[in-house]
């Protein structure tokens, strides 16, 4: 029996740009699928939440996700700007959880490292490495589906090292 490969959906959630991307495998991801959700800030956050809901929600029945893996709340200047990602965030879990799902959380710097090695990254390098994890010739676009793939890449990572772990009995 052979057993599919994992499809992991990586999230870089907003409210008014919320980026998606897909990737399939541990050991050599392939890309899959990326885009980015956009609302406008003239509407109300609920109507902006049930656009990014509906277009989230073809996204999970259209593959058979393994795991989605969110980019945690980092530190934010602006309450209103905090408060407006963690509801995105909380829909993410609210539509994994409706199919039985898992999702992950890891904060910026677990990303950066993760696909740079370098906890600092800047968004080029972080960039750069997602392109060429992926064998992508042309940079996801916009920069917000990038972000996602990246955090994809860091779950897939992460999964890896915790496998290990299991195996050499590390605590």
């Amino acid at each position: 029996m052979t057993q599919e490969p994992a499809v992991t959906l990586g999230i870089d959630p907003g409210t008014a740009s919320f980026g998606f991307g897909l990737i399939e495998g541990d050991r050599n991801p392939s890309h899959i699928e990326h885009g980015c959700l956009t609302t406008s800030a003239k509407d109300p956050l609920g109507i902006r939440l049930a656009s990014i809901r509906d277009g989230l929600i073809p996204v999970f029945d259209r593959y058979q996700l393994t795991t989605v893996a969110i980019e945690r709340l980092g530190y934010s200047r602006r309450m209103t700007s905090a408060i407006a990602v963690s509801h995105a965030i909380a829909l993410v879990h609210l539509v994994a959880a409706d199919r039985g799902i898992p999702v992950e959380e890891y904060s910026p710097a677990e990303i950066k490292l993760a696909v740079t090695g370098y906890g600092a990254s800047d968004k080029l390098g972080v960039q750069n490495m997602v392109n060429r994890i992926l064998n992508l010739t042309e940079s996801p676009q916009p920069d917000h589906a990038t972000d996602a793939l990246a955090v994809a890449l860091c779950h897939i990572h992460s999964r890896s090292t915790r496998a290990l772990e299991k195996t050499l009995d590390v605590r």
